[in-house]
Parts: C-alpha cells; sequence; structure tokens
C-alpha cells in the first residue's frame, strides 16, 4: 500500500510529459491523415444515409421498384442522392430515419454528425472528421478517470500515451459511426461517478446522470456499463442503503427519465431492431473458436498489424489468419489477463481494482457467456467490447507506471524494455493503418474494393443484377461509392430469372444464389457463371463465352 501512496504523490518528470506530448502528436497525425483514403464501408453508408434525411423505405422503393421503361434497370447515379444531405430535408429526418429504419442505433451521433456534414462536407472524408475530432476527447477523459481511481498524475499521463497511439483508438477516430463517441461517454460517466461517490454533492450527481444518460443516447450497450457501475457501488457500500447508495439510485433513475423518449421507440420498433441485429445469431462450431477469437481479440488494441479478420469461419469459410499470429496472441491475451488479476489483488487498492475489473469484465464476460450458452457471436465484435478493451488499457497503464517508476535495478530496465515494445508495436501497427485501404474490422471492406475495381476494369457496357433484400441494398450503396458512372442496376426477385438485356457484355450478380436462380442461370449454356465473392455472394456472368 505504502507503494500505492508513493505512486500517487509521483510528479510527472518534464522527460515524460515530453514523450507523451510527442505520442499524442504522432496520435493527431494519425487520427487526421487519409481521412478518405480508406474504403466507405457498409456500417458508414448507413450513417450517410441517416444523415441524407431519406427512409430505408424511400431508398427501397426507387431501388426495389421498376424504374423507367427498360425493365426496371436503373442508372448508377440514382444511389447518389442517399449519400448526400437533401437541403430539403432537416436534422428531425435523421431521427425519422433511424426511428423507422434503424432504431436500435440511438440519435446523439447521427445528430450531431448531420449537423457537422452540414458544415464540413457530407463526403467521406468530411463525414469522418467529426470522429477524428470526438478521439481528442479521449485524452482528456481517460486523464480524469485516472486521477480518480488512483489519484495519480503521473499514471493519467502515461495513460494519454499508451491512448495516443493505440490502434483501437485510432481506427475509430477514423470510422464514421459512434463507437468512438460511446468510449468517451464510458470514460467521462465512469470518472463522473467516482468524482459523485467522492464529493457527494448535487452538481456531482447531477453530473453523472447526465454523462450516463449521454452514454445511453450513444449505445444501448450503456446499460451493461451502468449495471457495472450499479454493482460497484452496491459493493462498495458493502450492501447497506447510505447516502451514497441513495444518490446513486436517484441519478440512475433521473438518467434513465432522460432516455426515456428513446427507450419508447425501442419498445414500438423492437421488430425493426431484431430483424436488424440477426446476424448476431450466427454460431460457430465449436466454444473453443469462440473463446479464441475473443482472446486474440484483445491483444489488437496494442498492437494490430492488419493481418485478416479471424472470424472467416462465421460463414463456413476457412480461416484467414495465420496460426502463426493467432496462437501467440491468444497466449499473449490469456497471459495478459491472469497477470491483470494477479497484480490488481496484490498491488492496487480495493476498490481501484473491483471498479476495474466490473466496468470491462461485467460486459466483457456477459457477452461471452451468452454466446456460450445460447449461441451467437455477440462477444467477439470488435465494437461491442469496448468497455473491456479500455479497461484492460487502464490496467495495463497502472501496471506500467508503478513497475517502471517504482521498480529497482533490472525489474526497472526490464518493464522500461516492455514499454518501448509497447510503444514501438502500437506505431507500426498506425504506419500500418496510415497505409491501408481497408482495415480488418470493416467487414468484407477488402472485398468490396476488389470487386468494384473488377467492374470497374470490364467493358462500357455493365450491368449489375440484385435481389430484393436489405444486405444487398447495403452492398450496393458500397460499391457505389467506388463504382463509376457508367454501371447500371437491375434488381430483381429472388426466384425468377431475369431476361438478360443483350446488349451489355458484363453481369455481376450480388445475390447467394443458393437457390433455384444459380441452377436456371447454370443451365443455359450460353453463359459461364462463375463465384468470385464467396461471403458477399458475389458472381459474374460471361455471356459470350461457352462451358
Amino acid at each position: 500500500m505504502d507503494k500505492i501512496q508513493l505512486l500517487a504523490k509521483l510528479n510527472p518528470p518534464t522527460w515524460l510529459k515530453i514523450l507523451v506530448i510527442s505520442l499524442i502528436g504522432l496520435g493527431i497525425f494519425f487520427r487526421f491523415t487519409h481521412l478518405g483514403q480508406k474504403v466507405y464501408w457498409y456500417d458508414e453508408i448507413a450513417t450517410s444515409l441517416a444523415i441524407s434525411g431519406h427512409t430505408l423505405a424511400e431508398v427501397k422503393q426507387e431501388v426495389f421498384s421498376n424504374w423507367g421503361n427498360n425493365q426496371g434497370i436503373i442508372p448508377a447515379i440514382t444511389l447518389d442522392k442517399y449519400q448526400h444531405i437533401n437541403p430539403d430535408r432537416s436534422v428531425a429526418d435523421t431521427v425519422r430515419y433511424l426511428i423507422t429504419s434503424d432504431p436500435q442505433h440511438p440519435p446523439l451521433y447521427y445528430v450531431m454528425v448531420r449537423l457537422w456534414a452540414q458544415v464540413f462536407g457530407d463526403f467521406p472524408a468530411g463525414v469522418r472528421s467529426l470522429s477524428a475530432v470526438i478521439s481528442l476527447l479521449i485524452f482528456p477523459s481517460v486523464y480524469w478517470l485516472c486521477l480518480e481511481l488512483f489519484e495519480s498524475p503521473l499514471v493519467g499521463w502515461v495513460a494519454m500515451a499508451v491512448m495516443g497511439i493505440s490502434p483501437l483508438q485510432v481506427f475509430f477516430a477514423q470510422d464514421a459511426r459512434e463507437y468512438g463517441l460511446w468510449m468517451v461517454m464510458i470514460l467521462v460517466s465512469s470518472a463522473a461517478l467516482l468524482r459523485a461517490i467522492r464529493r457527494e454533492t448535487f452538481f456531482t450527481w447531477a453530473v453523472y446522470a447526465l454523462t450516463l444518460s449521454l452514454g445511453f443516447y450513444t449505445h444501448l450497450l450503456t446499460v451493461m456499463v451502468a449495471i457495472a457501475h450499479g454493482i460497484y457501488v452496491v459493493i462498495r457500500q458493502k450492501f447497506r442503503f447510505d447516502k451514497t447508495l441513495r444518490n446513486y439510485l436517484l441519478s440512475s433513475i433521473a438518467a434513465c427519465l432522460m432516455f426515456l423518449p428513446w427507450l419508447t421507440v425501442l419498445i414500438t420498433k423492437a421488430d425493426t431492431a431484431t430483424n436488424l441485429l440477426s446476424w448476431i445469431t450466427f454460431k460457430t462450431d465449436s466454444p473453443f473458436d469462440l473463446i479464441g477469437i475473443w482472446l486474440s481479440r484483445i491483444s489488437r488494441i496494442f498492437f494490430d498489424f492488419n493481418l485478416a479478420s479471424d472470424d472467416a469461419w462465421v460463414k463456413n469459410l476457412p480461416a484467414e489468419s495465420p496460426l502463426s499470429y493467432s496462437i501467440p496472441t491468444i497466449i499473449a491475451s490469456l497471459f495478459l489477463i491472469i497477470y491483470i488479476f494477479i497484480f490488481f489483488i496484490k498491488s492496487l487498492s480495493t476498490n481501484a481494482s473491483l471498479f476495474i475489473a466490473l466496468l470491462g469484465g461485467f460486459p466483457g464476460l456477459t457477452l461471452l457467456f451468452y454466446d456460450l450458452i445460447f449461441g451467437g457471436i455477440r462477444s467477439i465484435h470488435f465494437r461491442y467490447q469496448l468497455p473491456l478493451y479500455l479497461s484492460i488499457q487502464i490496467a495495463v497503464v497502472y501496471i506500467l507506471a508503478f513497475h517502471v517508476f517504482l521498480a529497482k535495478n533490472w525489474q526497472k530496465n526490464f518493464w522500461q524494455v516492455i514499454v518501448v515494445g509497447l510503444l514501438i508495436s502500437g506505431l507500426v501497427s498506425d504506419v500500418r493503418f496510415f497505409q491501408s485501404e481497408t482495415w480488418w474490422p470493416q467487414i468484407g471492406a477488402k472485398n468490396l474494393l476488389a470487386m468494384s475495381q473488377l467492374i470497374n476494369q470490364s467493358n462500357n457496357n455493365i450491368l449489375l443484377v440484385s435481389s430484393k433484400n436489405d444486405y444487398n441494398l447495403g452492398v450496393i450503396l458500397t460499391l457505389s461509392h467506388n463504382l463509376e458512372p457508367k454501371f447500371r442496376l437491375l434488381t430483381i426477385q429472388n426466384d425468377q430469372l431475369p431476361i438478360m438485356p443483350q446488349d451489355y457484355k458484363s453481369i455481376f450478380f450480388v445475390d447467394d444464389l443458393e437457390n433455384s436462380l444459380a441452377h436456371q442461370l447454370q443451365q443455359d449454356k450460353t453463359n459461364s457463371l462463375k463465384l468470385v465473392y464467396p461471403l458477399e455472394g458475389f458472381w459474374q456472368l460471361d455471356k459470350n463465352q461457352k462451358t
């Protein structure tokens, strides 16, 4: 306990401040450069559609209905208006889109990005720049939480250094979704709770209620963070209904009441939200696959070299990540978790250890156990595990600061080498991110980029055929960002063979085609049908080749 108090009293040395400021500067560079370089992927397409002011029903009405007089064929330019702000629509229309088409996403981020895009542009770089700006709030947020948890400015400075170059933070800083804002709200609401417990004033509890409510309006899984907060308060107060527990309950109730309008939307639109989240019910072949991927993801918050996604098995495809990478990261993550557990029991105050364990462990393990018992892949999706990843980062930060500044002799040198290696790995990861066009969490982005390049390299008569479902609509909108205006789109019923126009030499299908349609196309010996990208259901039909 003496070392804990000593660490709290240590002031950050000048060399550390210079190093941290330099790393933050590099982190800012990686966050704001090449904002428009990476593929504008499936989820970001939904963001642009939301801020356009149109609804999903309007898009489907135009794209999936017969258009013009040429067998329902529409030009690519038709899709463009659904990816840009309609000046005749307002912020209220963005909220209307979320209510009718995407209710599982609360409106805070989308209202912000709509207002932001009106000023800075609705092209990919303009929309993503809001996430880059929000990511800068990570630095004061994690510093504040470290002060409340450890009462140590030194730990706060080390935390800012790690957050500055973390590939986890850099990726979400360039993703036009709400997850960067959610990380800020997790950190801020947690710090606000600890401060409210320490100060016990009306103002501090009101701040906690407000930040928790903003977290609800950012992401629904904030409810897991709120439950973790509640468990912490109950255990900390030794299950006594005292002033602190009463104030916590009143603040939490106030936050829930502020969230009540959107909660009503969720209840009334429950069927829509359930249908949109059906993909998380995919099952693994073995629980060991699930646990292995869950563990391997943890290492990516410190070093991530953009090796292929390790969840290709979801579609029963061969795993893309080499075992030479996956196995060491699983072992490293398992060792890290065990070491954090042992260190915190021996060397950290009970309250701080409990808070970190609950903040990350409750949401992370709840999702994992639910998947193991009932099936699903919720626990291995990177964005759903952000409370766990933030908690692990904070735990590692404290361990590094503890050993680097309080250890003696060879132990201090050993931990200094670990810090250098961690920083170099983070910077290498950031450089790879800087150079890349796609990143592994962007599901299918690499294939979608290759698909668009294949279409663009074809001759001038290009037709893209799609069946009528929501997923294919998202793929088409994603492709449209990288396709030349010359292509045309034809939508068909899933089980009906279309009459292929004779003036199109290159025809591509976006569909799984696991039905009679594929069989009918293959029976026509004047066609050559080839499955190019199985995960996306992307087929190429050459009309002039004999099989």
